[in-house]
């Protein structure tokens, strides 16, 4: 018994010892490793020091500047939230009508979108598009295939009323809104306004948190902004950036352009909601975006909240947007360049004036350069345009005109702007555009150059020194003909001449000669 116990006693220290070593042996593995282990660099410990002391300064008032610029954020997301909303739109589509799937795989437009407006979904050449277009997937309707396309707005009012993109809206068959809450509610088109791309919406809602509009005009470059919408259906999705330039005109979205430019991310479902400055403001509605590939670039492009605000008020009193109208046509840089005019650095030419039109009666005529409306300088055809638009009709304006070199303060009764004026006034050309009056010709003036006395024409009159036919054309001369029709009153001079098409040919006689004459 004790010869077993003894030999279990050296078996047991036996394997202690040989445990042991082993762990003695690890350990000198071990120790030796650990001297192989090289120590941080000297970069390497500077860098450490350098982040215990920015850890500690990342407790104190360095970023305390940056925690009230986060908290703005915040604020404003929060305070937004009950107002910003998105919008369901379902199009009705014949059978056969393709709803995705164009070429290249890219979706088609859907249906309802203006001519104007095409231009903006893909190419090279005109690379905006207009960020509500974000299509869900096609749906069988009793009446053929229904597409539904997505965007944004903002509740302006307790009562229900809503601001969006009006291609948003059009040519939809329903409208539905869906709040922060996730409450849905139809709603109707109280007006729209494709001419500045904006459209109002109503629902009956109660409990409703209205967003405020500011006023754009305060917006400067370097503002930062901040954009709430439902992109790619993601809604209440915020992103902020930066004012990037103000008065963005002739972009060629709409037909009275002038955008906020800003770097907020704006995608396709963004359209028609608001952006907004650090009070919580709407100083835009986001429109349209730059892109190549129908997504985000850096450029996004916001009607400023004073002209969308305009639209609502009108659409709220009057039912319909009322712009104003004088009844001409500006002149391009182009047109007065080919003309051969001098080159404006203030101020617009004036091409055309409407016979009978408030410019007219108002003594404004061709050629004349708009310096200032109303004591504001007139300084693009763009900002003329808009304003003279911005006009109440009844109320009379104040033209400041240059001409001949001399200013000249002209008093215009505004009437208010009808597709029929616009339609008129864009066939209007010939002899209003020349700048030249005219009048018929006496035997006495026939018989001083030398014409029988029963000869047809007519006696320049005047000639507007900066009309296209100042360099053609002399006071006393005789137009025998115009576009190869013989004349004899100012009023046939003015049919056959508007029968040019932008060109008007002449034959004109003075004292010692007869020529042809042409003026475009």
């Amino acid at each position: 018994m004790n010869q077993t116990q003894n030999r279990f006693n050296k078996s047991t220290r036996l394997r202690s010892l040989l445990v042991a070593a082993g762990v003695l042996s690890l350990g000198g593995f071990s120790m030796m490793q650990s001297s192989q282990i090289p120590g941080p660099s000297v970069a390497y410990s500077q860098q450490a020091a350098i982040a215990e002391v920015s850890a500690t300064a990342l407790n104190n008032k360095a970023i305390a500047s940056a925690d009230q610029l986060s908290s703005a954020f915040r604020d404003v997301a929060k305070t937004l939230r009950p107002a910003v909303v998105s919008i369901q739109a379902v199009a009705e589509s014949k059978p056969a009508a393709r709803v995705r799937g164009g070429r290249g795989g890219q979706p088609q437009l859907p249906p309802g979108i203006p001519p104007e407006f095409r231009q903006f979904f893909g190419g090279d050449v005109f690379p905006f598009q207009m960020p509500g277009e974000d299509e869900g997937a096609p749906l069988q309707g009793p009446q053929g295939r229904r597409s539904s396309g997505l965007g944004s707005g903002v509740i302006v009012s307790p009562n229900g009323y809503i601001l969006t993109n009006n291609h948003v809206v059009e040519g939809a068959s329903k409208l539905e809104v869906r709040l922060s809450d996730d409450r849905k509610f139809e709603a109707k088109v109280v007006g729209t306004d494709p001419k500045i791309d904006i459209a109002v919406l109503k629902i009956e809602a109660s409990g409703l948190v209205p967003a405020r509009i500011g006023d754009s005009a305060g917006a400067e470059v370097g503002d930062w902004v901040i954009a709430i919408g439902s992109p790619f259906g993601l809604n209440q999705t915020v992103t902020s950036g930066i004012i990037s330039a103000t008065h963005r005109e002739e972009v060629g979205i709409t037909q009275y352009d002038d955008f906020l430019q800003t770097d907020a991310a704006i995608n396709p479902g963004n359209s028609g909601g608001p952006l907004l400055n650090l009070r919580g403001e709407i100083i835009g509605i986001n429109t349209a975006i730059a892109s190549q590939g129908g997504g985000f670039n850096g450029i996004g492009f916001a009607i400023p909240s004073n002209t969308a605000n305009s639209v609502l008020q009108s659409i709220l009193k009057n039912g319909k947007v009322v712009r104003g109208f004088i009844g001409t046509q500006m002149m391009t840089e182009e047109r007065a360049e080919e003309l051969g005019l001098p080159k404006l650095t203030e101020g617009v030419y004036i091409e055309s004036v409407a016979a009978g039109g408030p410019a007219e009666k108002g003594g404004i005529k061709p050629g004349d350069i708009v310096q200032s409306i109303d004591g504001e300088k007139m300084t693009s055809l763009s900002k003329l345009r808009r304003h003279v638009a911005t006009l109440s009709p009844g109320n009379t304006a104040s033209f400041e005109i240059l001409r001949d070199g001399k200013l000249v303060t002209l008093k215009v009764t505004i009437e208010e702007q009808t597709d029929e004026k616009l339609a008129q006034l864009a066939t209007k050309g010939g002899a209003e555009a020349l700048g030249i009056t005219v009048e018929p010709i006496s035997p006495e003036i026939a018989a001083d150059f030398g014409l029988e006395a029963n000869a047809v024409g007519v006696v320049v009159k005047e000639v507007n020194s900066q009309s296209p036919a100042a360099n053609a054309l002399q006071p006393g001369e005789i137009i025998l003909e115009v576009n190869g029709i013989k004349i004899s009153s100012a009023e046939e001079f003015k049919a056959a001449a508007n029968k040019g098409k932008g060109v008007v040919r002449l034959l004109v006689r003075n004292a010692t000669s007869t020529r042809m004459v042409i003026v475009k």
